[in-house]
């Protein structure tokens, strides 16, 4: 139970990373405690199109995010429309070595 919370907390995470791609031209974020570049290190794990492993910076910068901010995003439906494939983002924590992750 407690590994899907963290999972979701990651997904709303995910999103945030794709609002930050889109707003990247005109204002610089800085979102539940990760920087705009911190967030886009992740989207390559959680792409529909040729996902990748997490980079060890993503995992680095997820560790030290802000898991309450980010859980605000969970029950967003944009994920998909930006080519975020949820089960990719729940499989986050467990790639990036996180078994005690705070959960949503």
């Amino acid at each position: 139970m407690a590994s899907k919370k963290v999972g979701v907390m990651v997904m709303m995470m995910v999103v945030v990373v794709v609002m930050a791609t889109l707003v990247e031209r005109s204002v610089a974020i800085d979102l539940c405690g990760m920087t705009q570049s911190e967030l886009n290190e992740c989207k390559p794990a959680v792409s529909k199109e040729n996902p990748t492993n997490p980079s060890t910076l993503c995992c680095d910068y997820l560790k030290h995010a802000d898991f309450s901010c980010l859980c605000g995003y969970r029950n967003s439906p944009w994920l998909g429309s930006f080519g975020i494939d949820p089960a990719l983002a729940l499989g986050l924590p467990s790639k990036c070595d996180m078994p005690n992750a705070p959960t949503c």
